[in-house]
């Protein structure tokens, strides 16, 4: 264990993990009922596997009736997924929009923008920013450029282009919710992370810079750690390490529902990890806005 907290010193990630109660997997105060997200409109973008699809399963599960889903790859099956899942839990098929897009890219995401529009219109409850990357674990000096700069092309600058070009319509509701995920690995100086840590770290800043910019207009912003789960990112994560994914992937979709149902101001610019029992979180919520608490500060 020594030689393993020595790897990705954590700093005080354990005293934030522990902060309340931890789950591995949903449960009863998280779990979709059907109604959470009746009426809303959400995109959600990595949604063709993974957390992305995961989450949007979850929407369905929760009764929205809108739900966008963005990808590079084929979104067929993520579809067919939320139609099944809409009909097990007897609930109306939802409107699934399926967006060909690469968030790193300024004119895909423009044009998945004006497609969105044209089916949607400019109505847009809940903005997802799930797509990631996770480069291989090598120290600066032995990084292929290439592949360290693709951690901060899909982490940082994909979630500034999709909210660039999404923000506008998000601005426009009423719920005006923007749930950023991000990462544990902020935290962390994880031996040879410096380009998933660092793209993760500022993807944290980049959340609290949109709160403060649309502050006026009551957007609520939230970055979210999903928890260790095991998908295809966890191809180059450090096998000594793999341990540590032990989460399920109902956990983070269903804490985003959970997340997405109502307008939290409490929760607004901070740093939120999924295995935290949300009903107990919401308990302290007193705590954590008179000290200020889930955000990235030098301390003295």
């Amino acid at each position: 264990m020594d030689a393993i907290i020595d790897h990705i010193r954590p700093n005080n990630a354990f005293e934030l993990a522990a902060f309340v109660e931890n789950h591995h997997d949903t449960y009863p105060h998280i779990t979709p009922t059907g109604a959470e997200l009746s009426g809303k409109f959400i995109l959600i973008t990595g949604a063709s596997k993974g957390i992305g699809r995961a989450t949007a399963v979850s929407c369905a599960k929760a009764g929205c009736a809108h739900i966008a889903i963005a990808a590079r790859s084929s979104l067929e099956e993520a579809t067919k997924e939320i139609y099944e899942e809409a009909e097990k839990a007897g609930l109306a098929r939802p409107e699934v929009l399926q967006l060909q897009m690469d968030v790193t890219s300024n004119e895909s995401v423009q044009e998945a923008a004006q497609r969105y529009r044209s089916v949607f219109g400019d109505k847009l409850d809940i903005l997802v920013n799930n797509a990631g990357y996770l480069p291989e674990y090598k120290t600066v000096i032995d990084s292929d450029p290439v592949e360290w700069m693709k951690g901060w092309d899909v982490n940082f600058k994909g979630t500034f282009l999709t909210c660039h070009h999404f923000l506008p319509f998000v601005l426009k509701s009423t719920t005006k919710i923007l749930i950023n995920l991000s990462s544990i690995g902020a935290h962390l100086l994880t031996y040879g992370g410096s380009s998933y840590g660092t793209s993760r770290f500022a993807n944290v800043r980049l959340s609290e810079f949109l709160a403060r910019d649309h502050e006026d207009d009551g957007l609520v912003v939230i970055s979210l750690h999903p928890g260790g789960i095991k998908t295809d990112m966890a191809d180059n994560f450090p096998s000594m390490l793999h341990f540590s994914l032990n989460d399920e992937l109902a956990l983070p979709a269903d804490t985003i529902v959970w997340l997405a149902k109502e307008r939290r101001e409490w929760l607004n610019a901070r740093f939120v990890w999924s295995n935290w029992d949300m009903k107990e979180l919401e308990a302290r919520k007193d705590q954590i806005v008179e000290k200020d608490l889930f955000k990235f500060r030098m301390t003295l």
